[in-house]
């Protein structure tokens, strides 16, 4: 008797260790395809160039909504967007003049017409790395002010100042959405076809780095 008590909680254990582990592939399987959706909708999103930075922020307020079991959608993703566009367009807009500088500067630094160009190269990717992390997180700031709610309750001014204030807060955090950002070219410049990707892939390397945040910030 006990020891068939035993092979029968042994069987309820493993079958119920069985349904977890089917419940958290199911869930990381949700995740990807959320992931890959997200990015095709960014890149769609940002062929205005302008509209980058809000389609980011729609692609990250998308993966944290999936992440946090709340709606998402394509049409959610558009309402999202639309919201993002009209709130945060002057980041957008910003974010084009500074990257045609930086580019200028870069190609000027290569040719070598600057003095010390090396000097000049490597400031430009400083810079370059510190304008997205700064963007990144301005973007992760307006989506996680969207959660269980309507899009548009962070200013571009809000979500910009959120944005450099945990760019200063998380070095760490800022370098790993930097490094993530040139990921993501590296992997375009490998295979042009991942631009439909990378976006969905920025967006949850900011989600990820305000959840780990987050965490430290409740220890």
């Amino acid at each position: 008797m006990a020891a068939g008590g035993r092979r029968e909680r042994g069987r309820d254990r493993r079958r119920k260790t069985a349904a977890g582990g089917e419940t958290k592939t199911g869930a990381a399987l949700a995740l990807f395809a959320e992931v890959v959706l997200a990015g095709v909708l960014v890149a769609v999103g940002s062929l205005l160039l302008v509209t980058a930075v809000p389609s980011l922020a729609a692609g990250v307020a998308h993966v944290r909504r999936q992440v946090t079991g709340h709606d998402v959608g394509v049409s959610r993703f558009v309402r999202d967007w639309w919201a993002a566009v009209r709130a945060l367009w002057p980041l957008g807009l910003a974010a084009v003049g500074v990257a045609l500088l930086l580019a200028l500067d870069w190609q000027l630094a290569r040719a070598d017409v600057l003095p010390g160009a090396s000097v000049v190269a490597v400031v430009v990717a400083v810079a370059a790395a510190a304008v997205v992390a700064v963007l990144a997180r301005a973007a992760g700031a307006w989506a996680e002010a969207t959660d269980g709610q309507d899009a548009g309750a962070r200013t571009a001014r809000q979500a910009l100042a959120v944005g450099v204030q945990r760019t200063q807060d998380d070095l760490t955090g800022s370098v790993l959405v930097a490094v993530a950002a040139a990921l993501c070219v590296v992997f375009v410049w490998m295979l042009p076809p991942l631009v439909l990707v990378v976006g969905g892939l920025l967006a949850l390397a900011v989600v990820g780095v305000e959840a780990r945040r987050g965490g430290r910030a409740d220890v």
